[in-house]
C-alpha cells in the first residue's frame, strides 16, 4: 500500500524548533492511501497523527499560532515541488516548506533534511473508489 499525506485540511497539534529540529505535530493530517499513485488513483482517506521533522532549519513564525487546520502547504526537496508528502519520508537534500494556517498564520523554513512519521493508527474517514 502507498501513503502520502496532503497538507490542505490537516491539523496540527503543535510546532516546536531549536537550532537543530522543527518538528510539526499533525494531530490528524490527511492521509490517503492506494495500491497505486496515492491522490490519483483509487483508495482511502485517513486521519493520521504524523511528526514531519526539518533538520538544521532557518524558519519564521510564531509556534503558539500555528496550530489548528491548514489551509494550504508546499514543501520543495532538491527543489522538486511534492504534492503529496510520502508518508514514511526521510530526505538529507535541501527542503523549503510554507504552511498557512486558516487562523491566519503561517510557518516557513529552510533546512537540510526533512523526515516525517507515523504516530498511532490511522482512522478511517473516505473513500476515493470511483
Amino acid at each position: 500500500m502507498n501513503v502520502a499525506m496532503e497538507f490542505h485540511d490537516s491539523e496540527v497539534s503543535s510546532v516546536e524548533g531549536d537550532a537543530d529540529v522543527l518538528c510539526i505535530r499533525f494531530s490528524a493530517a490527511c492521509v490517503h492511501r492506494s495500491a497505486g499513485t496515492p491522490g490519483v488513483d483509487s483508495g482511502a482517506g485517513y486521519a493520521q497523527a504524523l511528526e514531519l521533522r526539518l533538520t538544521n532549519p532557518a524558519w519564521a513564525g510564531k509556534p503558539s499560532e500555528c496550530i489548528g487546520r491548514l489551509s494550504d502547504g508546499r514543501i520543495h526537496v532538491d527543489g522538486q515541488l511534492l504534492a503529496l508528502v510520502p508518508v514514511p519520508y526521510a530526505n538529507k537534500g535541501d527542503v523549503s516548506l510554507v504552511v498557512q494556517f486558516a487562523n491566519g498564520a503561517e510557518l516557513s523554513a529552510l533546512a537540510k533534511g526533512v523526515t516525517v512519521q507515523q504516530v498511532g493508527e490511522p482512522r478511517y474517514v473516505e473513500s476515493f473508489s470511483c
